[in-house]
């Protein structure tokens, strides 16, 4: 999946593209113009919105701590919304209301409490191994040893 995340991105930003042109077609620029600054608007303003939720989420003592890393996850979601929002085109703005949906952000905060753990390591059914890095220093070279001449 790691491999095609670039590719996946590149296609959603010109299928973007292409369904403003398909829009822009049939309502026209200045339409298309409006709706791209709104959700531009819009997408700034859940982000201000998403990230001040997420500090203050993040700053309070809980006792649990799953309610407290969903509730960031949500945020977390929602500022995702909010960039998607701010990416022109109608594709994004659909994956970004999605996400909005309160059914939608419950599935994914569990999928990453799940997954996820408070030191961000990610499980995959493997073992984690810790290491450290040890900085190993070159030897200095000896001068090769000739024979002495008696």
């Amino acid at each position: 999946m790691r491999r095609h995340l670039p590719i996946l991105i590149l296609a959603l930003l010109f299928a973007d593209l292409a369904s403003l042109i398909w829009l822009g077609r049939f309502v026209g620029v200045l339409p298309v113009l409006a709706l791209v600054v709104l959700g531009i608007l819009a997408g700034s303003a859940l982000i201000r919105r998403s990230g001040a939720n997420i500090f203050t989420m993040l700053n309070t003592p809980a006792g649990d701590k799953r309610t407290v890393s969903g509730g960031a996850a949500k945020s977390v979601l929602g500022a995702l919304a909010g960039v998607l929002l701010i990416i022109p085109g109608i594709i994004s703005d659909f994956i970004a209301l999605a996400l909005l949906l309160p059914a939608v952000r419950q599935r994914v905060a569990r999928f990453f409490e799940a997954h996820v753990t408070g030191d961000f390591t990610v499980h995959r059914g493997g073992k984690i191994i810790d290491v450290e890095a040890v900085e190993i220093e070159e030897m200095p070279k000896l001068k090769p040893v000739t024979p002495r001449e008696d």
